[in-house]
């Protein structure tokens, strides 16, 4: 009878290798975890920047909110007094009176010699005030549209960080991913059986 030797070199090569194949699942599984814990902390990291930027932001519109109440408040004080005096103004002598009140032109108003019921002023400096006026008018309305486009972009900004906020949780892509992967190895897998 013929005894079989087998070299010990042979018997390590074949422990190696079998080591090494009963090993490697493990070594797979264990990338495989810090590669996706390496992905997870990434996002984790990055959700949390985005939670401080929005808490940065969401005090800076609180502020601007408060911004734009008091400039609200004090715009309605203001226009409160005009036509407060606008209102009182009953006499041509009440009107000269009024009259540096409500514009910082001096119009040098009087009334008028000839008819008592009535106010004279300079044409010229009339002329330049209600020319401001409409300028600031056209300007009013200008602010007025490019403040409602603004509003309007911000309304549209803030529809898209909503579809964006919705993106699948980290833990629901990986299943998915792995959904796809599996599906793909298994058509591998009967089309290799199948042929």
């Amino acid at each position: 009878m013929a005894t079989t030797e087998t070299s010990p070199i042979t018997v390590v090569k074949t422990d190696v290798k079998t080591f090494v194949l009963s090993h490697l699942i493990w070594v797979v599984a264990i990338s495989v975890a810090l590669l996706m814990g390496h992905a997870w902390l990434g996002e984790h990291d990055a959700r949390v920047r985005a939670e401080a930027d929005i808490k940065a932001s969401q005090a800076t519109v609180v502020n601007l909110q408060q911004q734009i109440a008091a400039n609200n408040a004090q715009a309605a004080k203001t226009v409160q007094v005009i036509v407060k005096t606008v209102s009182d103004v009953k006499t041509p002598a009440q009107a000269v009176a009024a009259i540096p009140t409500l514009t910082d032109t001096n119009l040098n108003a009087r009334v008028a010699p000839d008819n008592p019921s009535a106010i004279e002023v300079d044409a010229i400096l009339l002329i330049e005030v209600l020319g401001q006026c409409k300028v600031d008018r056209v300007n009013l309305d200008a602010c007025s549209q490019n403040l409602k486009a603004e509003t309007e972009i911000v309304t549209q900004k803030d529809a898209q960080i909503a579809i964006l906020k919705r993106k699948p949780k980290f833990w629901s892509r990986v299943s998915s991913t792995l959904k796809k992967v599996g599906l793909g190895i298994g058509i591998g897998l009967v089309l290799s059986h199948g042929l």
